[in-house]
């Protein structure tokens, strides 16, 4: 595999940090509104990451998206 990737002083200061700010309101409504405990969402956001693991199906099919766009 290649060097780590990472993003750079733009993408963190612009759309890394907007979408980080997005998740934790969106995060801390549904919390109000459930009225559940931190240990859920934290449960719950583990199963969203998942969905990222480089071994996940969702993860190789994007990959294979990026690969062959001709295909989709």
């Amino acid at each position: 595999m290649s060097e780590k990737w990472k993003p750079t002083d733009d993408q963190n200061q612009g759309p890394i940090s907007r979408v980080s700010e997005f998740f934790i309101d969106e995060l801390n409504e549904l919390q109000e509104e459930l009225d559940c405990p931190d240990e859920f969402i934290y449960d719950f956001m583990e199963a969203i990451r998942n969905r990222w693991s480089p071994d996940s199906c969702h993860s190789k099919s994007r990959q294979n998206k990026r690969n062959n766009p001709d295909a989709y």
